[in-house]
């Protein structure tokens, strides 16, 4: 299958409210255009205003105080290496990186979707690499790519870094989004949410693990060994793939 190919390149201003416009106002959450959210945290995360907000500085200080081995990977400015899905299908079911692959060609999307970032200190880095490793985050804890995984992945990461501003407010504006286009779905995000919460509170700090690393082991072993619990969340016949 191929795969869409998207950047969190900056687009200027324009772009990126039309970004959020779209964004905001599709009420139909499988049609929401991943490069459009994408976009606009880009945008935010870059811009002045978001960094103020964000303070990624402070953020990254305090997960290195709290984990050694992601002080290690920000001393040594560890990066994800582009990712190679056809190589990564081709390892056997019940690993990593085999699952990542078989749900990142379902969602035929690239899993290599940031543009190369300078990280010339810790809080650059620690933004860098989030993104980068954002959808592998959602295989390991078994929240799926959707409106409810994201809001239990931005759990997870609240659990493991309570002051992680940029995930607050990013949740606030997708809350929003959809208190203005689907009420009905409002207790399904906040449960989810609560659920990622919880797990991220007794887990490890994942900010920790080098993901690069980690393709060929056995998935289960994985999240007893980074004591995640896993959320169960993707489709039955994705898991049998």
């Amino acid at each position: 299958m191929s795969v869409k190919k998207y950047s969190y390149e900056a687009q200027g201003f324009f772009r990126t409210a039309l970004a959020l416009r779209r964004m905001m106002r599709e009420s139909d959450y499988d049609k929401a255009d991943v490069e459009d959210a994408a976009t606009v945290e880009f945008a935010f995360n870059r811009s002045r205003w978001g960094r103020k907000i964000a303070r990624w500085d402070l953020l990254a200080h305090e997960v290195a105080a709290a984990s050694p081995e992601a002080a290690d990977l920000m001393k040594k400015r560890i990066r994800l290496p582009a990712l190679d899905v056809d190589a990564l299908a081709a390892l056997p079911a019940g690993t990593f990186g085999h699952e990542f692959a078989v749900h990142a060609l379902e969602r035929g999307i690239s899993p290599n979707p940031v543009e190369t970032m300078p990280a010339p200190n810790d809080g650059d880095w620690l933004m860098a690499y989030m993104y980068e490793t954002h959808d592998l985050w959602h295989v390991l804890t078994g929240f799926y790519y959707d409106i409810q995984g994201e809001f239990g992945v931005a759990g997870f990461y609240m659990g493991q870094m309570p002051k992680f501003s940029f995930i607050a407010f990013f949740s606030s504006l997708l809350m929003i989004r959809a208190v203005w286009n689907d009420r009905d779905i409002i207790p399904e995000l906040v449960n989810a949410f609560v659920e990622g919460h919880n797990m991220g509170r007794n887990a490890r700090c994942l900010v920790g693990l080098d993901w690069s690393t980690i393709y060929d082991s056995d998935l289960a072993e994985l999240r007893t060994e980074w004591g995640v619990q896993e959320a169960g969340k993707f489709p039955a016949l994705l898991k049998a793939a």
